[in-house]
């Protein structure tokens, strides 16, 4: 505590700094695949199937810690979880450079997926902890920025690596910077502030675990503003990390090379830009609600345009994908979750929320590759690849505005907002 007494601005950063950067790093660790597929699948042996299962071990472990981990963030509070998440993110790496086999490389990947699931969670609490109310719609937007940021240009630094290492001595340098962050974490996060308005509560009677889940499942605000995440963030993860680059070199001839990079990767860049900005503007205009329908409607309009434009040029492609992931990001799921939430569950809550709106992107996903599958001719290319044509696109992906247009207009004015 006597840090936070010299210290009452520099300590709180700090610990902010060590948790995004963690959040950073667990993203870098979350995209690594998609660069090192080569290496990995000579390595361990893998057909395209093997490499999936191995690339989605991160997912299946992630997703439904989100609930768990938030309730005991809520109960023991950040510093000890976090430093042990961090600890066994790098420790699970460096062993994942070392093993030959596949199976202990899944296994080691579904490790890294559950030190993960705390990243984002426990940035969120620090935030609640040790900075103003009022700061924590533009810091949670701040946080997401850095991660969907990872998601844009991780792959860069690991492609530039390989060009002067190996892919093991790259993850063992990645293993090595986790057990490096970890000491930091460990030295400057704290769990408890003095001035906080509930720091005898936080204190003296934190919430048991099962308290923390049943609170906070039997608020409906968790299941309305859980089921806006649900729409909001499904079109973002399905299109802009699944179906995009496809439908753009399917349907408009674009390169993949181009739809990839910069097009499909504008969407990350416009959440890094639209979270921190759409946050601060419903803290400025001391109003969420008008903010989440208005840019619902108009991440609805870009996808309407981007999936009906008959010849849509690589340029407009970039402007379209960049509005749509500035005006859909999910920020204000979670500024919500903390207006409606007591402090003491704000992790669970947080961790509700971002569990339910993983559903919406794995449901979206696989749902609109199913429906392809449905009304497609049936026309086979002569190496074995199916044909999709624009029409099949047109039905299937009008399910990714509807998305929006269902959160903006049906769900968020079931959604309670308080004036400050």
């Amino acid at each position: 505590m006597a840090h936070h007494r010299m210290n009452p601005v520099v300590l709180p950063v700090i610990m902010f700094s060590v948790a995004t950067i963690f959040y950073l790093y667990e993203f870098l660790l979350r995209v690594s695949p998609n660069v090192l597929e080569k290496e990995l699948s000579l390595a361990f042996i893998m057909d395209a199937n093997a490499f999936g299962f191995f690339s989605s071990c991160w997912y299946w472990a992630y997703a439904p810690l989100q609930l768990p981990v938030g309730a005991l963030t809520d109960k023991y509070g950040p510093r000890r979880l976090l430093t042990g998440a961090i600890l066994l993110c790098g420790l699970s790496t460096l062993a994942l450079a070392h093993t030959q086999s596949f199976y202990v490389g899944c296994l080691m990947r579904a490790l890294i997926g559950t030190g993960s699931a705390f990243a984002f969670i426990s940035c969120l609490k620090i935030v609640n902890i040790w900075f103003e109310p009022r700061w924590f719609p533009f810091m949670t937007g701040i946080t997401l920025t850095i991660g969907t940021l990872g998601a844009a240009v991780g792959g860069t630094p690991l492609s530039i690596g390989l060009n002067y290492l190996s892919w093991r001595e790259l993850m063992i340098y990645l293993g090595l910077f986790g057990l490096f962050l970890t000491i930091f974490a460990w030295i400057f996060i704290r769990d408890h502030n003095p001035d906080h308005p509930e720091f005898e509560l936080q204190t003296k009677n934190s919430p048991p675990f099962w308290r923390c889940l049943k609170e906070v499942v039997r608020q409906p605000q968790s299941w309305i503003v859980g089921i806006y995440a649900f729409f909001v963030t499904a079109p973002t993860d399905a299109f802009g990390g699944a179906w995009g680059v496809k439908f753009l070199v399917d349907a408009h001839g674009i390169s993949r090379d181009a739809a990839s990079m910069p097009a499909v990767t504008m969407t990350f860049i416009g959440m890094a830009v639209g979270s921190p900005l759409l946050g601060w503007i419903s803290g400025v205009f001391n109003n969420r609600k008008i903010p989440m329908a208005i840019s619902g409607l108009i991440a609805a309009l870009a996808l309407t345009i981007i999936v009906y434009w008959p010849q849509l040029t690589e340029f407009w492609a970039c402007i379209l994908f960049f509005s749509f992931g500035a005006s859909g990001t999910y920020v204000l799921a979670f500024v919500m979750t903390r207006r409606f939430s007591s402090s003491l569950y704000v992790a669970t809550a947080v961790g509700f929320v971002n569990m339910v709106s993983m559903f919406g992107s794995a449901i979206l996903t696989y749902l609109i590759g199913w429906i392809l599958d449905k009304v497609r001719s049936g026309e086979i290319l002569p190496n074995g690849e199916p044909v999709y044509t624009v029409a099949d696109y047109h039905f299937s992906l009008v399910l990714l505005p509807i998305f929006y247009a269902i959160s903006a207009l049906l769900i968020v004015p079931l959604i309670r907002d308080k004036r400050d």
